[in-house]
């Protein structure tokens, strides 16, 4: 949005000076700028072949993220509104990025996975399996579907409102999912054994599927999982100690 260029062209400037909301990889803080609360995301600097391939071969992270939001709205899947993103480099090599969108006060759904079954937690949870099936109709595919990439709220009237983040990973296919896909898909929402059998389930109701199968299933991909990165964990940690 024009409104908000002169605050674009200065972020590397004045980004340290927003409200710190998360730090990690990423970073994010949040800005009021013309009396609108803001969010802006920077990634981590990209080493070695990456920060040459990004932004020239491949689009940064920053890029695809704006862009996966807008076509995301198109869909009619909530997610934080994008106003723009920022790109710099220093020789030809791409430096800092940056993703701007409106601020959300949405809250992530490791809160209520976490808790589950406490009294309120059921359904939160069944609002967000018909949240999930929304998602795959519309052919959506996020590429990194975890139990903090997924955020919500009450909508004050006895519902519950998602949205999706973390979205620089992610594909359209352009029809909806097919089983398959879904339960690889959900494979990733690595929360309390107990909630997840009940999302599975809910799931597997709302898009008119076998209770039991769909448990066992996703339940199997889900082992799979969780096994494949606990084996590159162990690589990482050996590969470590080699050359230290």
């Amino acid at each position: 949005m024009e409104r908000f260029r002169p605050f674009v062209e200065s972020l590397p400037e004045q980004f340290d000076q927003g409200e710190l909301i998360f730090q990690g990889r990423n970073t994010i803080r949040s800005f009021v700028v013309d009396g609108e609360h803001i969010t802006v995301k920077r990634f981590r600097k990209p080493s070695g072949l990456n920060a040459l391939l990004y932004g020239r071969v491949r689009k940064s992270k920053a890029r695809r993220a704006f862009e996966h939001a807008v076509e995301l709205q198109r869909l009619g899947i909530p997610t934080p509104e994008p106003i723009g993103w920022r790109e710099d480099y220093l020789g030809g090599r791409i430096r800092e990025t940056y993703l701007i969108t409106r601020y959300s006060d949405y809250r992530p759904i490791s809160e209520i996975t976490n808790a589950f079954p406490e009294p309120h937690t059921p359904a939160v949870l069944d609002a967000f399996a018909a949240f999930i099936k929304q998602l795959h109709e519309a052919g959506v595919e996020h590429g990194d579907f975890n139990n903090g990439n997924t955020q919500w709220k009450a909508d004050g009237q006895g519902g519950y409102l998602f949205e999706v983040i973390d979205i620089n990973r992610m594909g359209f296919r352009g029809r909806p999912l097919t089983r398959k896909e879904r339960l690889h898909n959900l494979r990733r929402i690595t929360c309390p054994m107990t909630a997840y059998a009940y999302l599975l389930g809910r799931y597997g109701e709302c898009c008119g599927w076998d209770n039991y199968y769909t448990q066992l299933a996703g339940a199997r991909r889900l082992g799979d999982f969780i096994a494949a990165r606990d084996r590159r964990t162990r690589i990482k940690r050996l590969l470590r100690g080699r050359k230290h």
